[in-house]
Order: structure tokens, then sequence, then C-alpha cells
């Protein structure tokens, strides 16, 4: 029996983590951790005007248990660490790219010194949930894993200074780590702190006008389903003290995002883009090679992606009946669905 500690299990990506596990491991135990008190029924975030919690599709079963500890708190953190006694540890809690900047601090740097306090004596291998913030605007693209980093904000800035902290940790203490650079998420029951989840969620409430940014920065989108997948593929195959970049390989303008949303929504709406909102780095689109060699193969179309963000978004913003989605939504509806934004 594999047992995992999930730190930010009730974030987006945190939850579709714990269902890939308990789908893939039937032995596996998992204990999830996170700031925000338990919520089995939905996410932690809101949609739409009314800011409801959305709903889960579905459910984890009993190998599954959630405490609510926030990382701060190293004292019950390294005794939850010693009773447990994890085999892998998932460090997937972060601050969102919008938050305050104490927020960042706190969340990103000084809750991952608290983690690797508390993982003094243990024989886990930490998977360190990063992100491709840290890169900032690249030389050349795409980008390998051994580019310079120069983080363009303090998202980036702080997430870096995460990765130095627990590979220094990890290294005086014996520590087994692999960094997992993450790309940007896109799948059902994103929020509207990401591009995708905003823009999904603007037609879904049948807006006859969208506001957007530029339209002519590209990202690499990875739907969350497939981050899951790689993750846990990395935590059993990857290099100790490697860095992996998670993404599909394939540069996408947001303009493209915006159309095959419109498209799949059947929507006529009338685009009012401003110029004068944030544009970050021009081109993001990352080397995947290493996370290739490892036998890893991406199950899941950007266009597939956003048909079942939009169908999930429509779900649970109008009162029409529920649209049903891809018949391998969220792992077969064998479980529920945490990082990131666009850089």
């Amino acid at each position: 029996m594999t047992r995992y500690l999930i730190a930010g299990a009730q974030g987006f990506l945190g939850r579709y983590l714990a269902a890939r596990i308990l789908e893939e491991e039937r032995d596996a135990e998992i204990v999830g951790i996170g700031r925000s008190a338990a919520a089995d029924r939905f996410f932690t975030h809101a949609i739409g005007a009314r800011r409801a919690p959305p709903k889960l599709p579905a459910t984890l079963d009993g190998r599954y248990r959630y405490r609510q500890l926030p990382l701060s708190d190293s004292a019950r953190l390294r005794q939850l660490i010693r009773e447990f006694r994890p085999h892998r540890v998932f460090h997937l809690a972060s601050a969102l790219h919008t938050a305050p900047e104490r927020d960042l601090i706190e969340t990103n740097i000084e809750g991952t010194a608290s983690l690797m306090s508390a993982l003094e004596g243990s024989d886990a291998l930490l998977i360190v949930g990063s992100s491709a913030s840290v890169y900032g605007e690249p030389v050349a693209v795409p980008i390998a894993e051994s580019a310079a980093c120069n983080p363009i904000d303090l998202y980036g800035t702080t997430k870096l200074a995460a990765e130095h902290i627990a590979r220094i940790k990890a290294m005086q203490m014996g520590l087994g780590w692999i960094t997992a650079r993450i790309f940007n998420v896109v799948g059902p029951g994103q929020s509207e702190a990401h591009v995708c989840g905003r823009l999904a969620a603007q037609l879904a409430s049948r807006r006859t006008a969208l506001e957007v940014g530029p339209l002519d920065t590209t990202r690499d989108f990875i739907d969350v389903r497939d981050v899951a997948a790689a993750l846990l593929l990395v935590a059993n195959c990857g290099e100790r003290g490697g860095t992996y970049n998670i993404a599909s390989g394939h540069e996408t303008p947001i303009h493209f995002v915006l159309s095959e949303l419109i498209r799949i929504s059947g929507s006529t709406v009338a685009i009012e883009q401003r110029n004068d909102l944030p544009r970050g780095v021009r081109r993001h689109v990352a080397d995947v090679s290493r996370l290739r060699r490892l036998g890893f193969v991406p199950a899941h179309s950007l266009a597939e992606s956003l048909r079942d963000l939009f169908r999930y978004q429509q779900a649970e913003l109008c009162p029409y009946p529920r649209v049903p989605s891809s018949p391998n939504h969220l792992q077969s509806q064998a479980a529920s669905a945490g990082t990131r934004g666009q850089p």
C-alpha cells in the first residue's frame, strides 16, 4: 500500500490528482490537507455572478481523508507526517497569481519552508508543484527545463523561491525530491481566475459581449486530468532531483481559445478588446521531451478540454438541464476535481 500526502488537496489540481491516484492504485491511501474547511461536495472557489461554490462532479471514496491544516502550522503538520508516514508528498499548496503580495509570500515561500521543516526525518519522496511562470519571458521556445529562470512578477518569483527552498532543505535532509513546473492548466471546474475559466463562464452565462485582454499572446495549455496523470507518472518514474515541464508541448494563441469557446457555445457575441490589460509574457510553450521519455502522452486535446470546461460552466450557471460531458470526464466520474493560471 502506498500512502500519499497532498498539500493543497482541495485546490483544482489537488482534487483531480487524488481522483487519479485512487483510480490507478486500488490499495492507495491519501491524506489531503489545506487551509479551507472540508468541502466534500463543492469546489472552494466560486463562479458566476451569484458567487456560489460550484459542485464537484463526484466524490472521493473512503481511502481519502481530508484535514484542515495550513502549512503554517508546523507542529501539527510534523505530527501528521510522523503518524501517517507518507511515501509520496505532493506539494500543490499555492496562492493564485492574482493573490496579494502578503499571501504569495506566506503561502508560496513561508508555507514551503514550514512543510520542509515538518518533513525532517521522513523518507518520503517530495514532488514540488511549481509553475511555468518561473521562466518569465523566454529567450527561445520551446522552453527546456535547463532554460534560465527570470520571472517577471511576484508570483513567479515566489514559486522560484519555493523551488530553491525545497531543493536546499531536501539536500540537507537527504530527502528525495522532484520539481514539476506546471504550465497552463485547463479543464472542468476551473475558476474564473484563469483565462479559459473566465471566458467559458462569461459565455455560459449568456453574455452578449465579452471583454478580453490581448489575444496575440501564446500559452501551453494542458488538461487538468493530464496534469494529474503526469504528476503521478513523475512521482513513480521520474529522476530524483530532476525537474520536469508538465505541459502539452503545443503553443496556442489566446485568440484560438476564444474562438473555440465561442464555437462550442454556439453564441453570437461582441468582442470588446482592452489592450490596457496586463499582457504577461508574449510566448510560452514547453519542451516536454523529458516528460515524454517517461512515456507520457496527453489523453485530452485542447478542444476537448475547452468543451468539457464550457459544459461544466453551463451546467452550473444555466437553469436548463445539465449537458453530459465526455465519457471520460473526471476519470469516468470516478472521483472529484486547484494551480494554476495564465502567467
